[in-house]
């Protein structure tokens, strides 16, 4: 039994530290292997086979548990903590604390808690799978890069010099901001362009690779345009608080339909607008990827 993690269970209505008495973890199962499938071709006579793709397969996971109570009563109220936990047709958030480190990831119940009597009659085991349809643990938290954001310039009590006025606030000279991508596999990100001002055709470039993406639009103040690159591929713009697809908006015959994901290490992007770029600001989020725990 393992005893120098700490394991919480999320899912939207509750959350619970199944490592933490009452609640014990005997085993658990899918943290760290991932299964790839390679997709091969073999042609008359070829010794072997090529390689066409691989890709990695989601992670089944298992978590093998016990609880500990001294009477029926109690026994009963902690096993219905633990259906009420394990809930199906919900994404179920398992937070991993091990080795000062906390990762992530979502999964779907495949098959509810199963209990069984022990040798001890206070002791109950159960155990509940899951699988990840998205394999990779998470950073819990996003990480933001902001390019070419403004510095609020205001301080209270405030104070307002006679014939110079006060400076509501600094806008960054910026351009190239590094996203610097700690996992060992490509991650995507969110993109946020915010007009400050009139902005016309924003776009975001990488200066490793010379690949970018664009947006074919005229920006008016106070409106957002949203890109979810990675697996998740979208265009939303919001302006007044109404979200509209702006995923017609790429500019395809220009070359700027990449949807940029950040390479492991160093990834230069800069920003660019052709009209108003003084008035356009660009923040990027994004989690590291991780294969286990």
């Amino acid at each position: 039994m393992v005893t120098d993690r700490k394991i919480i269970i999320s899912n939207g209505f509750t959350s619970r530290d199944i490592t933490q008495e009452p609640y014990y973890v005997k085993e658990t199962k899918g943290f760290d292997k991932l299964s790839v499938r390679i997709v091969t071709s073999q042609g008359f006579d070829q010794d072997g086979a090529s390689v066409l793709n691989d890709y990695i397969l989601p992670r089944p996971m298992e978590i093998h548990g016990q609880i500990k109570a001294f009477s029926p009563e109690k026994m009963q109220e902690i096993k219905d903590k633990i259906f009420n936990l394990f809930l199906p047709k919900r994404n179920i958030t398992i937070n991993h604390y091990y080795g000062g480190r906390n990762r992530i990831i979502t999964a779907r119940v495949e098959e509810t808690p199963e209990f069984q009597f022990t040798e001890v009659s206070s002791v109950e085991e159960y155990v509940v799978c899951l699988e990840a349809a998205d394999p990779y643990w998470k950073d819990p938290i996003e990480t933001l890069i902001p390019i070419a954001n403004m510095t609020g310039g205001l301080h209270f009590p405030l104070i307002i010099p006679v014939d110079e006025g006060v400076t509501f606030g600094i806008k960054s000279a910026t351009l190239i901001a590094n996203a610097y991508n700690y996992s060992a596999v490509n991650v995507g990100m969110r993109i946020v362009f915010i007009a400050n001002g009139t902005v016309t055709n924003p776009q975001l470039f990488n200066v490793n690779t010379r690949e970018f993406i664009k947006i074919n639009c005229e920006m008016a103040p106070g409106e957002t345009i949203t890109v979810t690159t990675g697996t998740d591929k979208t265009v939303t713009r919001n302006y007044q608080g109404i979200d509209e697809d702006y995923i017609g908006k790429i500019d395809i015959p220009g070359g700027g339909n990449t949807f940029l994901v950040l390479a492991p290490g160093d990834n230069l992007l800069r920003y660019g607008a052709e009209g108003g770029e003084d008035m356009l600001e660009v923040r990027l989020y994004y989690q590291n990827k991780y294969l286990g725990v």
